[in-house]
């Protein structure tokens, strides 16, 4: 009822030279719940005797009532688009007359309600174009308006008919999911979606590609309405809408790539268009046609962070080491938010954050607490006393780098516990109109909140992996091999942040072997690592029954989830950035983007169903050649052979950022990847910014 309400009295628009209706005027539906429910919505969500040091470990945007909200999971356009709103009507329709449950009606209700509503604002948007086309003195002008209400009287119809329709519909169903109170939510498969629609219109002469062109570009432009209405989260940054397009990759059925002309078209539109939305992930295999390659490259070479790079033949495999996927949906999986795998239109896909291995190790030498003492001391609760981890002993007692490695596994496997004891008590928000859009929901009269969805995705994230893996090194080299302190000493000096030890931190960051440089010490330390995380994450199971999926990425937390640790053994100073998702530490990686693939092609990914994320950084001479764009389509190739699963790309020129920073009203349009999406440099924190311009100091 709210929902109906907010969209039968939201303000409505068409600005000059839009081409396509929509866009979310209403930021928060009309409160629907009583101060009762409120109270007891909070009151049971704030589980008691749970350690506050996990509030942030994951992503969990609030409602009034305390439940969280949906995110990160992809609505089946490819399934409704054909089918068209009033379709899904009917269907709710007929399926409440043999509903056995209470609570079956309700939800067949909610559908009819939220999807009827979603066509009388279809209706006041016709009744506005033509007010408009009446009035409309240009006369190309004018017949735009005219097909623009045409297509908004086909959808209240039934389905989409034509490319430009297709295109309508599926931007009108992804800001009403938005005024819902989804967040975060991709599109999947755009080009294998739209393209039946495109197809036919080219055969029959309907469209010219040229025209299509631009109807693509008008559906992009109108996805940018949204990159700053952001919400759900206390760390808010322009762009960061999960608004994500898929394209590329193989048929679900046959494991043919089926890469087509509009795959093209997309990789052109945003070399095209100097904004942010959607964001770009391309699926390649071993048989994306070069002509993809190239373009993609060239899109790379503009600085944009488009596209990330997602290997079907590593990911589709790692789907599949999960007990409740079928062949077919792993072939059909898209990105999610920033770069999370889920299957579009069958899953319920949930961000989790919060495995931070440094956090872990810094634990583990301290007693279960921190070197830098109690974070966020008037509201934190430790499990005892200050203590956030467990208590695994002191330095003393670790005569050998083995009990030291057990000690960081304890804690590790209690920040895993925890995190999903918490979840696994979280309550998920009802959202009717969203669930309609997916699979299984209809069929089974079940919401989100009631699991309707064939899989239930919840994903860790593993952040601060190279750093810890330098850290161990250090430790056991100074430490256990060549005793040059006790466990105790350099815990003291680490403790203090390196105060009196210059040169040691000096000698760590310029002498010892690093994660990033294809050095097997370094690099089997990490892969240890990620193969004790995925065995802990993968024995949960969420509230549905399902796994929990392992994923190797550090979300914001490089920015802030470092400003509570201490010093670590890699060189670190308390407080500073740690490395960004799988990525080496800045200017630890000395040996070039051909040993970064190696070190990471050593770690095993095959069962991090959620993905494991390479950032790689280039300065803007190195692929404005065809011969460097070849050079680097070959880098990615062999990172892909070599097991990796997924790669983001920062074409970076350092003098340009630093003089954005200085006078960003020159740099409006500079667009940079952050920590999985591309956004305006100039509109970011400054903490950001100045990580952004310390990774381009040192890009290849």
């Amino acid at each position: 009822m709210a929902f109906s309400l907010a969209l039968e009295k939201m303000p409505i628009f068409l600005l000059d030279g839009d081409l396509i209706c929509g866009g979310k005027t209403v930021y928060q539906l009309p409160t629907y719940i009583t101060d009762e429910e409120i109270k007891w919505g909070n009151h049971n969500f704030e589980t008691r005797g749970y350690n506050h040091n996990f509030d942030n470990c994951f992503n969990l945007g609030q409602d009034e009532r305390g439940f969280a909200l949906n995110d990160s999971s992809i609505p089946a356009y490819y399934k409704v688009l054909p089918l068209g709103l009033p379709a899904l009507i009917a269907e709710a329709e007929k399926r409440m007359e043999t509903a056995e449950t209470d609570a079956q009606k309700t939800y067949y209700e909610s559908v009819i309600m939220t999807n009827t509503a979603a066509i009388k604002l279809m209706a006041r948007y016709e009744e506005m174009v033509r007010t408009m086309e009446a009035n409309e003195s240009d006369e190309t002008r004018k017949g735009e308006l005219h097909q623009i209400a045409e297509n908004m009287a086909q959808l209240q119809k039934g389905a989409p008919k034509t490319f430009w329709q297709a295109c309508q519909l599926m931007y009108f169903i992804q800001f009403l999911i938005w005024v819902e109170g989804g967040y975060l939510i991709p599109l999947g498969r755009t080009d294998q979606i739209l393209y039946p629609y495109y197809q036919k219109d080219i055969e029959s002469g309907k469209i010219t590609k040229d025209f299509a062109f631009e109807i693509l570009e008008a559906f992009f432009m109108k996805l940018n309405y949204e990159v700053d209405r952001t919400h759900g989260e206390d760390i808010k940054i322009n762009s960061d809408t999960g608004q994500s397009i898929t394209i590329g990759g193989v048929d679900p059925i046959t494991g043919d790539d089926v890469s087509n002309e509009l795959t093209m078209m997309i990789l052109d539109a945003k070399c095209d268009m100097r904004v942010t939305d959607p964001k770009v992930h391309l699926r390649v295999n071993q048989n994306t046609p070069e002509s993809i390659w190239k373009k993609a490259a060239y899109l790379n070479s503009l600085g944009m962070g488009f596209p990330t790079y997602e290997n079907d033949d590593a990911i589709i495999p790692a789907f599949m080491n999960h007990p409740e996927y079928t062949l077919e949906d792993a072939r059909d999986y898209a990105a999610s938010g920033c770069w999370e795998m889920t299957i579009q239109g069958r899953s319920f896909n949930r961000n989790l954050g919060g495995v931070c291995c440094l956090r872990c190790l810094e634990w583990a030498l301290n007693d279960g607490q921190y070197f830098l003492g109690v974070p966020n001391a008037d509201t934190a609760q430790g499990l005892i006393d200050d203590r956030y981890g467990i208590r695994t002993g002191y330095p003393e007692w670790f005569d050998t780098y083995e009990k030291l490695f057990n000690a960081f596994k304890v804690q590790m496997k209690h920040t895993i516990d925890m995190t999903s004891s918490y979840l696994n008590r979280a309550m998920i928000s009802p959202s009717p109109f969203y669930s309609s859009m997916m699979e299984d929901c209809m069929e089974l009269g079940r919401d989100f909140d009631a699991y309707g969805v064939r899989y239930t995705e919840t994903d860790f994230q593993l952040a601060s992996l190279s750093n810890c893996a330098d850290a161990l090194y250090v430790i056991r080299k100074l430490v256990y091999e060549d005793k040059e302190y006790t466990l105790r000493e350099f815990t003291d000096i680490l403790k203090n942040d390196w105060a009196g030890h210059e040169n040691l931190r000096q000698r760590i960051l310029n002498d010892f072997p690093r994660f990033g440089n294809d050095i097997p010490e370094v690099d089997s330390i990490a892969n240890e690592i990620v193969q004790y995380y995925i065995q802990e994450v993968t024995k949960h199971r969420n509230p549905d029954g399902q796994t929990y999926r392992a994923r190797v990425t550090s979300a914001t937390s490089y920015v802030y989830g470092s400003q509570i640790l201490g010093a670590s053994a890699d060189g670190r100073h308390a407080r500073e950035f740690y490395s960004d998702n799988l990525s080496p530490m800045m200017g630890a990686d000395k040996n070039g983007p051909t040993a970064i693939v190696k070190s990471c092609g050593e770690i095993d990914f095959s069962h991090c169903a959620g993905g494991a994320v390479l950032d790689m950084k280039f300065h803007p001479s190195a692929l404005k050649s065809e011969e460097g764009r070849d050079k680097f389509i070959a880098l990615l190739k062999t990172y892909f052979k070599l097991g990796g699963m997924q790669t983001q790309i920062n074409v970076l020129d350092n003098k340009v950022l630093v003089d954005a920073k200085k006078h960003p009203e020159n740099y409006r349009d500079l667009i940079v990847r952050i920590w999985g999406f591309s956004t305006y440099f100039v509109e970011i924190p400054e903490k950001f910014q100045d990580h952004i311009i310390a990774r381009s100091t040192l890009a290849f």
